[in-house]
This record gives C-alpha cells, sequence and structure tokens, in this order.
C-alpha cells in the first residue's frame, strides 16, 4: 500500500496529539509531586513544633504514619512518571521517523513531476516541425 502525503500528514497529526497528551500528564505528575512535597514540608514543621515554644495538636504517630504514606505515594508517581517519559519518547521517535518518511516520499514526488515535465518537453521538441 503507498502512502500518501495526507497519510502521513494526518499520523503526524495524531502523534503529536498523543504527544501532547503524555506532555499534559507528565505535568499533572509533576504537579502532583510537588503537591506531596509541600505537604512532606508542612508536616516536618509539625514535627519540628512540637519541640518549640508552641505545642503541637498532632500527633507524631499521625504525622510519621502520612510522611510514609506520602513517601509511598512519590515513589508510585515517579514509575508513573518514568513510563510517561519512555511513552513520549517513544511517540517523538515516531513523529520524527513519519516526519522523515514524509520528507523522502515529498522528495520522490517532486523528482517524479521534474521527470514528468521532462519528459513532456523533450516530446513537444522532438515532435516539433523541422525548419
Amino acid at each position: 500500500m503507498a502512502a500518501t502525503r495526507a497519510t502521513y500528514r494526518e499520523m503526524i497529526r495524531l502523534q503529536k496529539l498523543a504527544k501532547l497528551r503524555h506532555e499534559m500528564e507528565l505535568a499533572r505528575l509533576q504537579a502532583q509531586s510537588a503537591a506531596v512535597e509541600a505537604e512532606n514540608l508542612d508536616l516536618f514543621r509539625m514535627h519540628e513544633s512540637r519541640f518549640g515554644a508552641e505545642a503541637s495538636i498532632v500527633p507524631v504517630g499521625i504525622i510519621m504514619r502520612q510522611l510514609e504514606t506520602n513517601k509511598a505515594r512519590q515513589a508510585s508517581l515517579a514509575d508513573t512518571a518514568m513510563t510517561e517519559r519512555q511513552n513520549w519518547l517513544r511517540v517523538s521517535r515516531t513523529i520524527d521517523t513519519l516526519s522523515d518518511k514524509l520528507r523522502v516520499l515529498d522528495a520522490k514526488l517532486t523528482r517524479a513531476e521534474a521527470a514528468a515535465e521532462l519528459d513532456e518537453s523533450i516530446s513537444h521538441l522532438l515532435a516539433a516541425p523541422k525548419i
């Protein structure tokens, strides 16, 4: 099956949409990771305030349990982000490959058009009456 310019362009367009989806997912994962980091900082501040002048009303066990939960959540987010990065890279390579194939097809079609024009020009010259 011969691919056409329109086919390649449509495949590239669809791959770019998939790439944007992966980028959005990566941004969402980074935002979640930043939120967990901010929560961890707050939990550490609560833990340190126990030893300061003001007394903390949150028991240490709850703080530690939440820190452990956040640690597991961060590991899960990191794994998911790594998978998304791999998918993003795969889609990026696919876009590059399709773009290269489109360039090759364009060059091939341009050469074929130039050859057809040259053949037509030569046939006109040969068919022209000689004086």
